[in-house]
């Protein structure tokens, strides 16, 4: 089973504030090329663009970590999905694709590039800059983590809650139970 815990930043210093809302304005740049390189493709009636030509596009030219790029590139790809079933099955509504240039967008690290430190959590930004080192700390099932702006800076952590399973006993060949009905009786 999923869970999700949500961690307000506070008391952050003026300059992991800068660089919090920084790495969000990248988030939004990759967005916008994303954004603009569809939009050009659907006004020149080009082929639309798909994962491999957003990823080569996008490829080594933003502040963030590879896995952020691409978790910002499915959304951008559901996104446009989504628009286009919409307007084939329900055209009253006049869906538009994403159009407009965005400012911020939340940036989401996968479960494996999050590392987790004592009283501390470490998220890479890429290649030659410096990872984001916020003053945390995490449980050991720990996830993705989003960092999202909703009056101040919060860190949405995705973590998958331990239950124990129901193990067969190791004679058991088979997981399942085999039953003859006939009928009638």
């Amino acid at each position: 089973m999923k869970t999700i815990r949500i961690y307000r930043l506070t008391g952050l210093s003026p300059t992991l504030f800068r660089r919090l809302k920084a790495a969000q304005q990248e988030a939004a740049r990759v967005w916008n090329l994303c954004m603009e390189t569809h939009k050009a493709a659907r006004l020149t009636h080009a082929r639309w663009p798909d994962v491999m030509d957003l990823q080569h596009a996008t490829r080594g030219q933003f502040a963030l970590n590879a896995q952020a790029v691409q978790q910002i590139l499915r959304a951008f790809l559901g996104t446009i999905q989504t628009t286009r079933k919409l307007r084939r099955e329900h055209p009253e509504m006049r869906m538009k694709y994403p159009w407009r240039t965005k400012t911020f967008y939340p940036v989401k690290w996968p479960a494996q590039a999050v590392h987790r430190e004592k009283g501390r959590v470490v998220l890479p930004m890429g290649r030659g800059h410096p990872s984001l080192v916020l003053p945390l700390s995490l449980p050991d099932n720990a996830g993705a983590c989003t960092l999202v702006w909703n009056r101040g800076f919060e860190l949405t952590r995705l973590g998958l809650r331990s239950r124990k399973r129901n193990r067969l006993p190791a004679r058991c060949k088979q997981p399942w139970t085999s039953v003859r009905f006939t009928w009638p009786p």
